[in-house]
């Protein structure tokens, strides 16, 4: 694979990787580094968001809800601009360590 090709896709990894990491994993190295390291993101942010999300709604309290809510936006948001920074370093050929990712896939 060439450099500029393998650039776009380590990009592509951060930004879709359930579809890009499994294609392109045996091409290319850093794509498969790319990858696992973004789809590890998705798999922590779920196991952190869901259960949240799902216990606040049980409780019922309005103002519970309200300031879980904010939370898990500004935690999602913060995320968000990870992936975004991730992906402009991984075109520039840097690795990006998401903080606080649990590494299950290795």
């Amino acid at each position: 694979m060439s450099i500029d090709k393998e650039r776009t896709f380590v990009l592509l990894a951060h930004l879709i990787p359930l579809i890009v990491w499994p294609l392109k994993r045996k091409a290319s190295p850093a794509v498969d580094a790319h990858g696992k390291e973004a789809l590890n993101m998705g798999i922590t942010l779920l196991i952190v968001l869901f259960p949240i999300g799902f216990i606040s709604g049980l409780l019922g309290s309005m103002a519970l809800a309200t300031v879980v809510s904010i939370g898990t936006s500004v935690l999602s948001f913060a995320m968000l601009v990870l992936v975004m920074i991730g992906a402009l370093k991984a075109q520039q050929g840097w690795l990006l360590r998401y903080p606080g990712n649990l590494r299950l896939i290795k």
